[in-house]
């Protein structure tokens, strides 16, 4: 799944409506101004109900301290215990990433409008991805990536077979540790 930043499609609203966060004196992040850059799926008719959030410290020379992916609801079982907002694993991290997702968490709890404001960003995104004849379709989406004969250039030749039964998360880790597989071998 491809994400990219909101700026690129809206800029003008990206300038009047990103998030900034002031911090003066905290335990754990350093003072100074964090912007929460937005970015969106780009795969037509994906409902993935997410936002990334990269988090860059400073204004003059801004540096990427970490990358938050919040989902719009809770996950489901078995994902439940990783939460609606984590660090992304694939993308810059810091070690104010822990911090910052924290903050951010606590900041989403409590702030309706924020809230609000990436659903309705989402959905005016989606509709760009979505639609082939809204005038900006093109810059998020070319003829190839809506061609139907267009194939990615690595394909799974053979479906991957699991070799015993499920292993639920809660259930003891078939690896013998005694632990719960969720907390140990789980990928």
């Amino acid at each position: 799944m491809t994400m990219v930043p909101f700026d690129e499609l809206f800029p003008d609203l990206a300038r009047a409506e990103s998030r900034t966060i002031k911090v003066f004196d905290h335990d754990s992040l350093l003072p100074g101004s964090y912007l929460l850059r937005e970015a969106y799926c780009v795969e037509p008719r994906c409902d993935c109900r997410r936002v990334l959030l990269q988090v860059y410290l400073g204004e003059e020379r801004p540096r990427q301290v970490a990358t938050l992916n919040y989902a719009f609801e809770p996950p489901e079982p078995p994902f439940d215990d990783e939460g609606q907002l984590f660090i992304d694993p694939l993308n810059p991290q810091s070690e104010l990433s822990a911090p910052l997702r924290s903050f951010v968490g606590n900041m989403l709890a409590s702030d309706d409008d924020y809230r609000e404001r990436l659903h309705r960003h989402y959905t005016m995104w989606k509709e760009v991805v979505d639609d082939p004849r809204h005038p900006d379709h093109a810059k998020m989406r070319s003829e190839l990536h809506d061609d139907p004969s267009f194939r990615p250039a690595f394909t799974r030749q053979d479906p991957v077979r699991r070799e015993g039964p499920k292993v639920g998360p809660n259930e003891p880790c078939p690896c013998g540790s005694g632990k719960k597989f969720k907390r140990c071998c789980r990928p």
